[in-house]
């Protein structure tokens, strides 16, 4: 009576828990990637914030370099105008007459 038993699917018993463990594992994987990708987005976004920052800071040194040079031409050109100022005036080659 014992021999009309039907037989355990050995094979498919092995597959079976061979999946489970294969779909835990990647489940693991899964997750640790999960973790990593929204890890690297939070820096992501905190480089693109600092590099913002950046590119705001050269463009406020850039516009405070020209106006300084700006500055610096005009005092250049007004120190030249004073120079020259004199050797532009007519000298007097006469001596005023002597009073009597």
């Amino acid at each position: 009576m014992e021999d009309n038993l039907p037989r355990r699917p050995w094979a498919l018993i092995a597959a079976c828990l061979l999946l489970v463990v294969l779909v835990a594992v990647l489940w693991v994987k899964w997750s640790g990637s999960r973790r990593d990708a929204v890890r690297l987005e939070r820096e992501l976004t905190r480089v693109y914030k600092e590099a913002e920052d950046l590119r705001l800071q050269a463009a406020l040194a850039q516009e405070r370099s020209t106006k300084l040079e700006r500055e610096v031409r005009a005092l250049h050109a007004e120190r030249e105008r004073l120079l020259r100022a004199p050797e532009e005036k007519p000298k007097a080659t006469t001596k005023p007459a002597g009073r009597r």
